[in-house]
């Protein structure tokens, strides 16, 4: 005989204690399974009455004794209130468009708890207050701005239930939480090993045995120039006048003296490659005694260095130079401000250095010079530790008097390594590829007016023992002077070159306009220097001995890690810049579209500086928009409304994840016009233009590429390289920072933390370049080879 179902006075007296699942309530009742559906009919029953609730993890709990029904005429009666406008939803053919050019799918709103598990968003703009569906967990904190999208109730035929568009867990996240998790995201390494560190602790300051052997140069005016707050100085200088003009020291930390070739903190170094430059620390390639302490020239004291002497003449052209070991005592240490004022005030020593610089530099500019000015950011820190602004880095005319003595010292390495016949690692750099300097082309016909070059002179690449190509630089010089003054366009030019990298030959460095360049003047955050240190300490048989390891599988690796690092480095500025924009979402900001493809509009804010991503769907309005790969630009089928490279448009922030260092916006209003299309009649200066460039693609071998039907004169903005030439170090709390890395693109330099080396980067990757993105056609990733590594010396 079947049981009797129980009262819904037991049922509510089990419940009074916890909440329980259908099936375990029913058990705790000793009902049979075949009285399943009758008893979850009663359920359902005190559900609508009120007695009971049934949560989102579909326990039954006490209810608070209003009905369903009462419930839904509550809400459908605060709905009409809110606003007197018909507040139903649209039919099911618009439901996804939008009425007004600037509203977007996306909202913002205050959320707000009103139960348990209840909460409502109340849209900042209307004021209206809409539901939000049951979830797991909290969609956020009572009082956040949140961003939420809108869906039609699944029973309510003339309302709207919210969905946070993006979950706000990654938002309560604390700033140590995620510098951790980048950590760990970028596998980097977190400390030495035991035995490492034994043999570091075992190293001790040098003294009279070390010293043997070595030119003592302790008598001279040496000074170290350096940002402020550096913990590492890997470089010095000392300028003399002589009868024939000058003799130049460049004094670098002789820090292959203490990591013995093969040994296990050698290869740990090699492992690591680099120093990896953080906006909040260093991951240092040396120990911190060795690399901050033993091996770094601090002023007033002894040490270990390695010294290239240089004769120069009277117009600094290189008459010798010498390679040997030495020991250095630093006279002055100062900062770049510091060489700035010294100068003013009519140092000796300062206006020597300042003297050399300025005609080695002349030299260099008698057969060319690429010279790219851009901007680079760092980070400002809070009290706790938390980023608090990106700002633009400023770099004076001292930080060119060291960068020019360690172009001239790489130079004069890569010489001597050639000449001893040792085996060197150089660093070079292939002229541009044809088919990218035709894309340029394409895009940005004006760049080319009044050329020194014609398109069909260029040829194809040249190949062979070396990557100097005279007429391809000539044009790259005239495209340099013709952009100055519009970075976006200059980082578009930057981008149509190819990577530096490091080679077992000396095949030459095309932006430098050098067929020999190594790296030699930063051991201590740098691997291919530490290499060549030791290969021009060779002698006698050391120079035919079989070497540790192999001279390509180093210089295959080390260039590996220098697009990892930069991949890295690229990542955590914004991080940075996310984590700054946490505090700002829903807020309205003027943006420049930065670039285009084919999932959506990349823009770039100023205050706070930042970049992030539109996509098409979080465009105002109702369009339908597609991209152009051949015209660089995105344009809606219904309006005709066009974004391009360059454009100001008025953008919404509405979502961040600092864990990934992503930033989503939304395009509210364009702020720049449209441009006026081209009005062909008959044989114009337009079909002229296209017929030129036609026939110089054919001429080249490559089809020539569709009509442009609009002005495609607006520059690209890639976010901020390099200045090449320009010497560039920085501060970010006590580090140097590399003037070649792009501000988004690649990552900020910096500083010391707690964990790490604080050296910033450095003055010798000039020449670096990087790719931000896949070119439009074909071919390979190429971007203006920028060295990640840091060194000031060579800063190429």
């Amino acid at each position: 005989m079947a049981q009797h179902l129980p009262s819904e006075d037991q049922i509510i007296a089990i419940l009074r204690d916890e909440p329980m699942v259908g099936s375990r309530l029913r058990s705790a009742l000793g009902l049979p399974k075949k009285q399943k559906m009758a008893f979850k009919q009663l359920l359902a029953d005190m559900v609508d009455r009120g007695l009971l609730k049934r949560t989102s993890h579909k326990e039954y709990q006490l209810g608070d004794g209003e009905s369903v029904e009462e419930k839904r005429e509550k809400r459908v009666k605060k709905i009409a209130e809110q606003s007197p406008e018909d507040n139903r939803r649209p039919g099911a053919r618009s439901r996804r468009q939008n009425d007004k050019s600037t509203e977007t799918r996306v909202k913002r709103g205050i959320l707000h708890q009103t139960g348990e598990e209840e909460w409502e968003v109340h849209e900042l703009e209307t004021g209206k207050v809409y539901e939000m569906c049951h979830r797991r967990q909290a969609p956020g904190k009572e009082g956040e701005t949140i961003s939420f999208t809108l869906y039609p109730h699944p029973k309510l035929k003339h309302s709207y239930l919210a969905k946070v568009d993006r979950s706000a867990e990654a938002m309560n996240i604390s700033w140590d939480e995620v510098k951790t998790k980048f950590m760990e995201d970028a596998n980097l390494p977190k400390d030495f090993s035991p035995a490492i560190k034994k043999y570091v602790d075992s190293v001790k300051e040098p003294c009279g045995k070390d010293f043997k052997g070595r030119v003592d140069y302790r008598q001279l005016t040496i000074l170290c120039i350096d940002p402020e707050g550096a913990m590492d100085h890997d470089d010095a200088i000392s300028v003399e006048r002589t009868p024939k003009g000058y003799r130049l020291g460049v004094h670098i930390a002789d820090v292959s003296y203490y990591v013995p070739e093969g040994s296990e903190l050698d290869e740990e170094a090699l492992e690591r490659s680099y120093t990896q430059y953080l906006p909040w620390t260093a991951v240092p390639m040396l120990p911190d005694k060795l690399s901050s302490n033993v091996c770094s020239l601090h002023q007033g004291v002894d040490r270990c260095a390695f010294t290239c002497m240089m004769e120069l003449d009277k117009h600094a052209n290189v008459l010798s130079w010498d390679f040997h070991r030495s020991i250095v005592k630093i006279t002055k240490s100062i900062t770049y401000e510091q060489a700035m004022e010294m100068m003013k005030n009519g140092d000796d020593d300062i206006k020597a250095l300042a003297e050399v610089t300025a005609l080695l530099k002349q030299n260099r500019t008698k057969d060319g010079l690429l010279e790219f000015q851009s901007t680079e950011f760092g980070c400002k820190f809070n009290e706790k530790g938390e980023p608090e602004k990106i700002y633009p880095r400023v770099t004076d005319e001292s930080n060119s008097w060291v960068e020019e003595c360690m172009l001239i010292a790489n130079n004069c390495c890569a010489k001597e390594l050639k000449k001893r016949k040792l085996q060197g690692i150089y660093r070079i750099h292939e002229a541009p590829d044809t088919k990218d300097i035709m894309e340029l082309y394409y895009m940005y016909p004006d760049l080319f007016k009044d050329s020194p070059v014609m398109l069909r002179d260029l040829g194809k690449p040249r190949s062979g023992d070396t990557n100097l190509n005279p007429t391809a630089f000539k044009l790259y010089e005239h495209l340099v002077k013709r952009a100055q003054g519009d970075e976006t366009l200059t980082n578009r030019i930057l981008r149509s070159m190819q990577k530096a990298h490091y080679d077992s030959n000396s095949f030459g460095h095309f932006a430098l306009n050098w067929q020999d360049y190594a790296h030699f003047t930063s051991p201590i955050r740098r691997y291919a220097d530490l290499w060549c240190h030791r290969e021009l300490a060779r002698k006698g048989k050391e120079i035919t001995a079989e070497r540790k390891n192999s001279v390509i599988e180093v210089c295959d690796l080390i260039s590996a890690n220098e697009v990892k690092n930069q991949k890295t480095e690229r990542i955590a500025i914004k991080v940075c810049s996310c984590w700054i924009l946490k505090s700002h979402i829903g807020d309205d900001f003027e943006a420049t579209v930065s670039g285009i493809e084919e999932w959506g509009i990349y823009v770039s804010i100023a205050d706070p500086i930042a970049e992030g991503l539109v996509r098409f769907r979080d465009i105002a309005g109702d369009d339908f928009y597609v991209f152009n790969p051949d015209q660089g630009l995105a344009f809606g089928k219904k309006s005709g409304r066009t974004f391009r490279r360059g454009d100001k448009v008025l953008v919404r922030l509405l979502r961040v994840d600092p864990l990934r260092g992503q930033a989503d916006f939304s395009i509210i209003e364009k702020l720049s016009s449209e441009p006026k299309k081209r009005r062909r009649q008959g044989e114009s200066r337009d079909v002229h233009e296209r017929a030129d460039r036609a026939a110089a693609a054919e001429a080249l071998g490559y089809v020539s590429q569709p009509d442009n039907d609009f002005d495609d004169d607006v520059p690209e903005f890639v976010s901020a390289h390099s200045h090449m030439n320009r010497g560039g170090r920085g501060k970010s709390r006590g580090g140097r920072f590399d003037s070649d890395a792009p501000s988004f693109e690649r990552s900020g330099r910096s500083s010391r933390g707690k964990g790490g080396s604080s050296r910033s980067a450095s003055r010798d990757d000039r020449e670096g370049f990087h790719v931000a993105s896949k070119p439009r056609r074909g071919g390979s990733r190429k971007g203006a080879g920028r060295s990640q590594s840091r060194g000031r010396g060579g800063r190429r």
